[in-house]
């Protein structure tokens, strides 16, 4: 009972810090996605070799960030080092207070880009709402699948899930991708007592998910952001991740409104390439970007550390990429159609409301920049392959 109430006790403080971390986060006048956009290379219009836009007009966009959530590590990296402002576009961030509020904003104009989630797009658009577009990413993955200690549970297959009860936090992506493979698979999903194969059970936060796992209320948690770096802590094993059985799969993606999208397309260029270059400056210098990461979020600089680099004991499912990953933003809407997240609409062409060519123009104007980094052939070929 005492190493109970520990557990609890580090799980709801840590759990505390860490809550801004959970994602799950104008008219339509836009083309239809398909990445031949009229707009302007900015890569064309740089003032200097560091990337300033000379004398062009500074185009403000407004910027949605959501708590102090830092899986928007290229952009937090780009606003400590005034990349924005070298590619000539200024940044309004703003915060708010919910998902649906910031899509709210940014279907209706009031914000111009919105940095997490994925399933609220999704839902708005089956609800009518057609002035979205999801035009690159922040993480992809993260889903990590945890047993309470000593369960002895493995999970090889998409039959050792049968019979076992999973607690899952509604919006989280890997939930859902985890049901429709299931289903995919030929075996049934539904609430504790309805007789399918598989049961899903919704928590309302995630320290009262994994506590009900540890004591034998579910037999699986689901959670994200990078909290298995706490398992031990928590008396939970990460037994598997969804990345083991589907991926990719999109986790926190840029939106932005079709305004915005069709009238102001080399700023959104300008904004991406700037987070591509703190995207590039994350990977090379660790101790520096956990810098801004500490004095962005106040989280531990060690999970922040397991969060975004690995650690030797932890190695985080969850991947940074800017990529849109159209193919998998795609199947996976399909996916919240299929397992009943959202209504199934026929008549949407979900790949409209995904383009590719903000990032595209934004990744070959750095290739040009800097030929001789092979970062930039290796992201262009994830593009060229995840990207039809």
């Amino acid at each position: 009972m005492k190493r109970a109430m520990v557990q609890l006790l580090t799980l709801l403080l840590v759990l505390a810090m860490t809550a801004g971390t959970l994602s799950g986060c104008g008219s339509d006048t836009a083309d239809n996605g398909s990445g031949n956009h009229n707009g302007t290379n900015a890569g064309d219009n740089q003032g200097d070799d560091a990337g300033n836009a000379g004398d062009e007009a500074v185009v403000t966009l407004d910027v949605g960030l959501l708590g102090t959530a830092v899986k928007p590590v290229g952009v937090l990296v780009a606003r400590a080092l005034g990349y924005f402002e070298e590619e000539g576009v200024d940044i309004n961030f703003q915060q708010v207070s919910s998902m649906n509020d910031a899509y709210t904003a940014v279907s209706t104009g009031d914000l111009d880009v919105y940095l997490f989630s994925s399933t609220a797009a999704a839902t708005f658009i089956s609800q009518g709402v057609t002035t979205l577009r999801v035009f690159g990413g922040m993480v992809s993955e993260g889903s990590e699948i945890m047993a309470a200690k000593g369960s002895g549970i493995a999970l090889d297959s998409p039959d050792d899930f049968v019979g076992l009860t999973i607690g899952c936090y509604m919006a989280e992506t890997g939930q859902m991708v985890l049901k429709n493979y299931l289903m995919e698979e030929g075996y049934t999903i539904g609430a504790p007592g309805e007789g399918a194969d598989v049961s899903f059970v919704y928590y309302s936060d995630t320290s009262s998910g994994i506590a009900a796992c540890v004591n034998g209320e579910y037999d699986l948690v689901l959670t994200n952001s990078c909290l298995g770096y706490y398992a031990d802590d928590y008396g939970v094993d990460v037994v598997a991740t969804v990345s083991d059985f589907v991926s990719p799969y999109p986790c926190c993606r840029q939106t932005c409104n079709a305004d915005t999208y069709a009238n102001e397309f080399d700023a959104l260029v300008k904004f991406e390439i700037a987070a591509l270059r703190g995207h590039a400056y994350a990977l090379e210098h660790e101790e520096e970007t956990l810098d801004i990461l500490e004095e962005y979020s106040g989280e531990d600089r060690d999970f922040l550390r397991g969060q975004i680099y690995g650690t030797d004991t932890y190695t985080p499912d969850m991947r940074l990429s800017l990529d849109p990953d159209k193919d998998a933003c795609v199947a996976f809407y399909e996916a919240m159609a299929n397992i009943g997240e959202i209504e199934p609409v026929t008549d949407i062409d979900w790949g409209q409301y995904v383009v590719t060519d903000v990032y595209e123009t934004a990744l070959s104007t750095m290739a040009e920049r800097e030929p001789d980094n092979a970062l930039w052939a290796e992201m262009t070929d994830y593009f060229e392959a995840h990207n039809a």
